[in-house]
């Protein structure tokens, strides 16, 4: 099996460790896939959002990784984690929950297609928020089991968007003259061997070689 190039924004390259055959790239241009990090919450400014009360975030990150988001070519494709999914989903025209609970347990919960359950875990106070989107523009993949958090605080959030469709876990961003996304809100780099990690390989396999 041919090395998957991968480029990890940021320093912290043992996000990429769940993919599998990878090949780590000093150049963003290199990539085939380009990842971006949990950490930090992201400036409600670049989602056009009033910031929540406990919103946290830092501004030079912010700006180095909108800055290789614009490098990123339509024939790449990317993986997003926990704060990466938020921005890819911020960048693609959503909004994010500012504040949710339910989520920063640090275990595993289960996400679901309708069909197959996986188990992920979780830990992050904020969610993406997908449905100012056109619709045609991004598929939600996989969303929680079943509802953990009990409240959706923020700026241009109407909880009843959350709790009709449920919260979403992985959405693919496909909107037309940009990459196309990978959004994850858990953290699959902290499960490598897990049937969870398998099917978000399988997922970026077959992304790359469309």
């Amino acid at each position: 099996m041919r090395k998957i190039k991968t480029f990890v924004v940021g320093p912290q390259t043992g996000y990429a460790r769940f993919i599998k055959n990878r090949e780590l790239v000093n150049n963003i241009e290199d990539a085939q896939v380009v990842v971006f990090t949990g950490g930090e919450d992201i400036n409600p400014e670049i989602y056009n959002c009033k910031k929540h009360r406990s919103t946290y975030f830092n501004r030079r990150r912010d700006k180095e990784e909108l800055e290789a988001y614009k490098k990123i070519r339509k024939d790449q494709f990317i993986v997003a984690i926990c704060r990466g999914a938020q921005m890819c989903c911020a960048l693609n025209g959503g909004k994010l929950v500012q504040d949710c609970s339910g989520h920063q347990c640090g275990y595993s919960h289960g996400i679901t297609n309708g069909k197959v359950t996986y188990q992920i875990t979780s830990i992050h106070h904020q969610m993406m928020y997908p449905y100012t989107i056109d619709k045609k523009n991004y598929d939600i993949l996989y969303k929680s089991s079943e509802i953990l958090s009990d409240r959706w605080e923020g700026d241009g959030i109407d909880p009843k968007n959350i709790m009709k469709d449920g919260e979403p876990e992985i959405i693919m961003f496909h909107t037309p003259g940009s990459p196309k996304a990978l959004a994850i809100q858990g953290h699959p780099e902290m499960t490598p061997d897990s049937p969870v990690a398998d099917m978000i390989n399988e997922l970026i396999i077959k992304n790359i070689n469309e």
